[in-house]
């Protein structure tokens, strides 16, 4: 117990725990200044994760530059708290050599980073960001401490990059496009083996040698899938195929698969017989329907299920389909068939989330739809409604296409 108070630090330190938790940031800096009991747990939350990053306008990177640079006073006052910062977002914009100087500096003095995101705020190119400033970040991700890596709009991203990459648990790559013409560097280099989590968004170009490729002639792949358990993806279009199947061919220990799927996309041949799925526990899909009226409102995925019937261990499944037309429900009864079929008895929550876009929400009777939906869910799931140990439930909801808000009128049902 600190002398003066009749707290004892533990439940000092939880208490800013607590605060930090609800976000309360206000709160966190008033008590920084009142007390040295404070000080030191106030700074390890405030410190702990820095934004570096401003809104599309003009002077973006000079307010970017400034935030830097405010820091690097406060790290040359107090250097210790150069320590606390263990994640940090970072947006590239079209910085000066001065302004560059001054946030390469900056990156120099963080030691405890292990959650780096580089985003831009519009697609940009790689090639053009400042070589002291690739050098800094670099020196960041290349660190043993490194375990989160997130990148977000960057066009012309070296697949090479990655491959010093060895400590990586976490891999998120969305709207990028990667230069896939250099080489991977030399067999001897290690592989990323650790890595647990992959999300992959609308990235295609330069994918599929990051997944599929190897280091120098005949070496290894960069990626070891070997210990992921979540995977999400995006499929816009046929060619982000391939590699998913390479991933789910190496993930054997894949206990979590997310997929967005686009009309311009099929799952057929996602799953392979020859492939085990005994460890994959939850299936989530979104489906996206705009201007093409399906056969099959799922892709397909009614015939991937039957593939893999005899070797899945699937407990949970979240289907989600968005789309601006009417759908018809005979899609129920082929879901119904397949997932009344031995291999998934341990099934025990499935999930349907239909989402009616319409020019305008005065357009949607409530009352109609909620009758549709659950007379078509009764007449053709009658056997996955009847299961004791399934929970199934299913929501049919609305949202103007203008909308700006993402308030969504509907109802949810839960039928027995």
């Amino acid at each position: 117990m600190n002398p003066g108070t009749f707290l004892p630090q533990e439940l000092i330190d939880k208490f800013i725990d607590d605060l930090w938790f609800e976000r309360d940031i206000d709160a966190l800096k008033t008590l920084s200044q009142t007390s040295h009991l404070f000080l030191h747990r106030c700074r390890r939350h405030l410190f702990g994760y820095i934004s570096l990053s401003s809104g599309n306008s003009t002077g973006q990177s000079q307010r970017i530059a400034r935030k830097a640079k405010n820091l690097d006073e406060v790290f040359a006052k107090v250097p210790e708290v150069a320590n606390y910062v263990e994640s940090l977002n970072f947006m590239i914009s079209n910085f000066s050599d001065a302004e560059v100087h001054i946030i390469s500096q900056l990156f120099l003095q963080f030691s405890m980073i292990d959650e780096l995101s580089l985003y831009m705020y519009s697609p940009c190119d790689w090639a053009l960001v400042a070589p002291e400033l690739q050098s800094a970040i670099s020196r960041l991700v290349y660190s043993p401490r490194m375990d989160a890596l997130i990148l977000h709009g960057i066009h012309n991203f070296p697949v090479s990059f990655f491959a010093p990459c060895t400590n990586l648990t976490y891999l998120g790559i969305h709207s990028c496009a990667l230069e896939d013409d250099a080489p991977l560097g030399n067999a001897e280099t290690a592989l990323i083996a650790r890595l647990q989590i992959l999300s992959l968004g609308e990235t295609s170009v330069g994918l599929e040698k990051l997944i599929c490729g190897t280091r120098g002639q005949d070496g290894p792949p960069i990626l070891d899938f070997s210990h992921l358990q979540e995977l999400t993806a995006d499929l816009p279009e046929q060619e982000a195929l391939p590699p998913l199947r390479e991933i789910l061919r190496r993930a054997t220990q894949l206990t979590s698969l997310s997929m967005k799927v686009d009309e311009e996309c099929s799952l057929n041949d996602v799953f392979q017989p020859s492939i085990s799925f005994e460890n994959l526990k939850i299936l989530s899909l979104r489906f996206s329907i705009d201007e093409i009226d399906p056969k099959d409102p799922l892709f397909g995925l009614c015939h991937e299920l039957r593939r893999i019937e005899r070797s899945n261990g699937l407990e949970e499944i979240l289907i989600k389909v968005s789309t601006t037309l009417k759908l018809q429900p005979d899609f129920l009864a082929d879901l119904n068939d397949v997932l009344t079929l031995p291999g998934y008895t341990k099934l025990r929550c499935l999930r349907l989330e239909i989402l009616l876009w319409l020019d305008t929400v005065e357009e949607y009777d409530r009352e109609e739809s909620r009758r549709e939906l659950n007379n078509a869910a009764q007449a053709r799931c009658s056997q996955l409604l009847h299961r004791p140990s399934l929970d199934f439930s299913y929501l049919v909801a609305v949202q103007g296409i203008d909308d700006d808000v993402e308030d969504i009128v509907g109802y949810y049902y839960c039928e027995r």
